[in-house]
């Protein structure tokens, strides 16, 4: 590898260890470590939104996802970027109003339910340990490209990095690092796509070629899956995103609504152009390497072959970037709800703000090691892997989510019902479909989400409301001053 690309990581990790020192002595308390200190202006939230949204996966698991299956893909980014316009213009300025840290923590004050939020940060840590596994995969597959390391090495060797990177800098160093990261991508993917598009022959030879391959590689489903597959498809990366509180709890840091409003307009402005690059670049994979052992390493196959040393250098550091910028999202995450919503809750102790901080420092070590099994296993495409901890976000917490900022008649005991019937009906299906126990034109996500959403109205109808519970829904409709409580303070 050449000294060149080898020296641009290398700087490139040097900032980020930087980034992360100067988060470290900026964080006096726990709000800063779980929430910025709630006083992130909008385009720092944004640049960190697109960051975590992008990742390692985009080029690895999404390029290698338009190889194999086509313009269906499309499906997925339409569906995140339609998450994001609901998120940012009818969910998030919502919750930045309710004004806490987690969203078990909102569960419960919104359901007057204890335990629904220790119940919903424990299927929330499960899952996400398994999303944090896909990132590893990345650095695997990263660190393996460019210098021929041994793929269990170079997993172990990101895992180390991402935890240290997440236990010193917190949210702080996470919103900073993540703008700069956006920024690298963003520019490196512009520059280098339409390099793909011109060494592949130009468009018109890409299409031709590859339809011959594949018909319908370009069309509504690919020419490889069902209509109802791409519908799959987009449920659960819109709900999926919904159910993800590593992105919504970004809001809490906000400054203000007006800013979380801004923040929409900007993801949207910036969201699906990038994305269709990202299906050119696959399109053009396809055409130039038609037959590859790995998919998920031929885009970066192609930058070492036929990119300038500089371009390959930035774009490489950009790959590392966007790994550490959903790794650190992911995992802080994970600790927070672990720690603030599940362990403290379950103990039923009072911890200080130190006390509180220190011991999520520590879930951040755990959950990162046990999500490096799952890394080294690397039981399927990264997509795939992304998409079943989608779908048990999306059950479990994507329609909850709908329904209790906008339906008052949501009951304690439907969310119950709905978290249990989501979360369980999501893995047994996603299980069963693995097992080839489900016709390949057919997806189990679909009646697993219709199923959750009948639930809810159903049972809301038929059980009483609670008065607390129907306070907090009022609250939520009626903008007043934030308040910034420590996360060591008894919310539910």
């Amino acid at each position: 590898m050449s000294t060149v690309v080898t020296g641009c990581v290398a700087v490139f990790a040097a900032v980020v260890v930087w980034s992360a020192w100067h988060g470290y002595r900026r964080t006096s308390g726990s709000a800063d470590f779980f929430v910025a200190g709630r006083q992130a202006p909008w385009w720092l939230i944004t640049g960190s939104l697109i960051a975590s949204t992008v990742s390692g996966a985009t080029f690895f698991g999404l390029i290698s996802s338009y190889y194999r299956m086509g313009f269906s893909v499309h499906w997925i980014p339409l569906g995140v970027a339609f998450s994001w316009l609901v998120i940012c213009f009818a969910v998030g300025p919502r919750l930045r109003r309710y004004g806490r840290f987690t969203i078990p923590e909102y569960f419960a004050g919104r359901f007057n339910s204890p335990g629904l939020r220790v119940v919903f940060a424990g299927v929330t840590v499960l899952w996400m340990v398994f999303l944090l596994a896909t990132v590893l995969v990345q650095g695997g597959l990263l660190f393996g490209s460019l210098w021929n390391w041994n793929y269990g090495t170079s997993v172990v060797v990101i895992t180390a990095v991402v935890i240290l990177y997440t236990f010193f800098g917190g949210q702080k160093a996470v919103l900073y690092t993540d703008f700069a990261q956006a920024a690298a991508f963003l520019i490196a993917v512009v520059v280098v796509v339409p390099t793909t598009i011109g060494a592949a022959g130009g468009w018109g030879e890409i299409t031709s070629t590859v339809s011959a391959d594949q018909p319908g590689f370009f069309g509504v489903t690919g020419g490889a899956v069902s209509v109802l597959n791409v519908m799959a498809l987009f449920f659960v990366w819109f709900l999926g995103y919904l159910g993800h509180p590593g992105f919504l709890t970004r809001f809490y840091a906000a400054r203000s609504e007006r800013d979380v409003i801004k923040t929409g307009i900007a993801v949207s402005a910036v969201y699906l152009p990038f994305w269709a690059l990202i299906g050119f670049a696959g399109a053009a994979m396809r055409k130039l390497y038609p037959n590859v052992a790995d998919t998920e390493t031929v885009w970066v196959r192609f930058v070492v072959e036929q990119t300038p040393s500089i371009i390959a250098g930035i774009l490489f550091a950009a790959i590392l970037g966007a790994i550490l910028s959903s790794a650190d999202t992911w995992l802080l995450t994970a600790a927070s709800s672990g720690t603030h919503d599940l362990l403290r809750k379950v103990s039923r102790t009072d911890w200080s703000d130190r006390q509180l901080l220190s011991r999520t420092k520590y879930v951040v070590v755990l959950l990162g090691l046990a999500a490096l099994p799952f890394g080294l296993w690397r039981p399927t495409y990264i997509t795939e892997m992304m998409t079943i901890a989608y779908t048990i976000a999306g059950a479990s917490g994507g329609v909850l989510i709908l329904f209790s900022l906008y339906w008052r008649r949501t009951t304690r005991q439907a969310a119950w019902t709905g978290l249990i019937f989501g979360a369980v009906s999501a893995v047994v299906g996603r299980v069963a479909q693995s097992a080839g126990l489900t016709p390949e034109w057919f997806d189990p996500i679909l009646p697993t989400l219709l199923g959750t959403a009948l639930l809810l109205v159903g049972v809301s109808l038929a059980t009483p409301t609670d008065a607390a519970a129907t306070s907090a829904f009022d609250r939520l409709r009626t903008p007043q001053p934030a308040t910034t409580p420590t996360p060591s303070e008894e919310t539910a």
